[in-house]
């Protein structure tokens, strides 16, 4: 803080001349007037200070070699990082059309010489006063979107995460209570409500469990001990009962293993991680569409998987974007898919606790996603 002043030397203004003596007085004054002064002696050196230390203000002048205050301002308005600082032209030029070019071409004010010191004082506070107004407004007006677009979500999880919660639920209700009632014309007819009755408990269980996990990994609470892997019992027939799901596009789940060492991982997590995946192609699979699990182990406990479906892919602008959490729900209140966009965001969370990664990579048809389980490690905790 400037005592005289009562400004705060964190305000840097830079000064553009080329006429040494005009440089010289004007970092003066401004410095007297309370600012951090920079100079540069054309728009060359200006570009450089201003990415250097990037300047409150700029004060230039017009006329200089190299590089004159128009191109200057040209080349800032380019270069996204320099483009929102303000700009005071400085010139001895004075008709109406020069002035229009200047501000036309970006100043904030122009100011003709011979100058007055506390004028050119006055405007740069002016300036200064009105940038600042315009960043409270805008960072005011980013606060309320970003206000009602997380009310948006909100309402949006909300309405969903009822929807998936009660539906599966009522199902359970219902055809228990019509079983337990005998209100059913057959044994088969019994046994479909059973039936219908125990997948609807699976999906409410599977959501359940995903909101678990998903608070797990907000508290850093992840399982991360690795122990050996059944891969018939703990990832593929998990994954056929998920199909069960889908038989109405009746899709084909084919699976192709190269496992020569035992795959070492977390029990639960990891077979879970791996569901999503799979369960994420089965969704975007088209009726009667194959979806392709490959698994090839590693030497020491890890794995690569590529799992490939034959549905619409991703563009690659949403690579990352399908990875963030609720997603889908973010795509509005009436969605095409079932679940509550959790799936890629806790398999790729569970694979990144692990050392891991999943991303989608290019796909000649539909999408591919692949995950990397590396080999244990000797940081890794290893049981069994």
């Amino acid at each position: 803080m400037n005592i005289e002043t009562g400004k705060d030397l964190s305000t840097t203004i830079l000064i553009v001349e080329d006429e040494v003596a005009i440089r010289m007085g004007l970092s003066a004054a401004m410095s007297r007037h309370g600012y951090r002064v920079i100079t540069a002696e054309n728009g060359n050196d200006a570009l450089l200070k201003a990415e250097e230390h990037h300047p409150d203000l700029i004060i230039s002048d017009i006329l200089m070699p190299v590089l004159d205050g128009f191109e200057m301002k040209k080349k800032m308005c380019d270069d996204p990082a320099l483009a929102s600082i303000p700009l005071i032209y400085l010139t001895a030029r004075t008709a109406v059309e020069d002035r229009i070019v200047g501000i036309r071409g970006g100043a904030d004010d122009y100011v003709t010489k011979p100058f007055d010191v506390e004028e050119l004082s006055a405007r740069v506070e002016a300036v200064l006063r009105r940038v600042r107004r315009e960043r409270e407004r805008g960072h005011e007006q980013a606060r309320e979107y970003d206000q009602e677009d997380l009310e948006k979500l909100r309402r949006e999880l909300m309405q969903n995460f009822h929807h998936e919660i009660r539906t599966p639920l009522n199902n359970v209700l219902m055809f228990l209570e019509i079983v337990a009632t005998h209100k059913f014309e057959s044994l088969e007819e019994q046994k479909e409500f059973v039936r219908i009755a125990r997948s609807s408990g699976d999906r409410l269980d599977s959501l359940i469990s995903d909101i678990i996990l998903l608070t797990d990994l907000d508290h850093g609470a992840i399982n991360n001990i690795r122990q050996p892997i059944n891969v018939d019992v703990q990832i593929l027939e998990p994954i056929r009962r998920r199909l069960m799901r889908y038989e109405n596009k009746k899709l084909h789940f084919v699976p192709i293993l190269s496992i020569t060492h035992e795959i070492k991982a977390p029990r639960n997590e990891f077979p879970r991680a791996v569901l999503h995946l799979v369960d994420n192609a089965f969704k975007l699979s088209p009726p009667e569409g194959t979806v392709i699990l490959k698994m090839t182990s590693g030497v020491n406990g890890g794995v690569t998987l590529a799992i490939e479906d034959q549905g619409p892919g991703i563009p690659v602008a949403l690579h990352e974007k399908v990875f963030e959490r609720y997603y889908q729900v973010s795509q509005g209140s009436v969605r095409e898919h079932q679940g509550l966009g959790l799936g890629l965001t806790l398999a790729r969370a569970v694979f990144r606790s692990l050392n891991g990664d999943v991303k989608v990579i290019d796909s000649a048809q539909g999408c591919c996603v692949q995950a990397v389980l590396p080999d244990v490690s000797l940081d890794d905790l290893t049981y069994g």
